[in-house]
């Protein structure tokens, strides 16, 4: 009775070791350090905000939008952006790319080596940066 209790338990521990789903990780997060946020000159309503976000390899952002323009410069390695309904692009250190209002993008590190982008906001005040979409 023994010795079959000990094969059931190693046979759930060697399930559970080599089972890809219980070895599943969250993707590794995005480090965002904000720089600045002020109000848009002439436009009460709006503000300006300014951040570093730094991306580790396998990071993304999922599905989402902003309640203003985004405008973003790639700082070091590369990021892959694309707006639902396009071709993904991938932008490397010293370019830049434009989300407009209400549209559904996203953005990932597919590469091996980290990625720094420097991004301006200029959304409502009040409202969140980023809406994720829900699917």
């Amino acid at each position: 009775m023994k010795l079959a209790h000990i094969l059931a338990s190693i046979a759930l521990v060697t399930i559970v070791v080599v089972n890809p789903v219980a070895l599943a990780q969250e993707p590794p997060k995005l480090k965002v350090t904000p720089l600045q946020k002020e109000p848009l000159t002439g436009q009460s309503d709006k503000e300006v905000i300014s951040l570093i976000v730094e991306w580790p390899p396998g990071s993304g952002t999922g599905l989402h939008t902003h309640p203003g323009d985004e405008y973003t410069t790639v700082l070091e390695g590369e990021v892959i952006g694309r707006k639902e309904g396009s071709e993904a692009k991938t932008y490397t250190a010293g370019q830049s790319y434009h989300n407009e209002p209400g549209v559904v993008h996203e953005a990932n590190n597919k590469g091996s080596v980290p990625a720094k982008t420097f991004n301006v906001f200029m959304v409502e005040k009040g409202k969140p940066v980023t809406e994720p979409v829900k699917r």
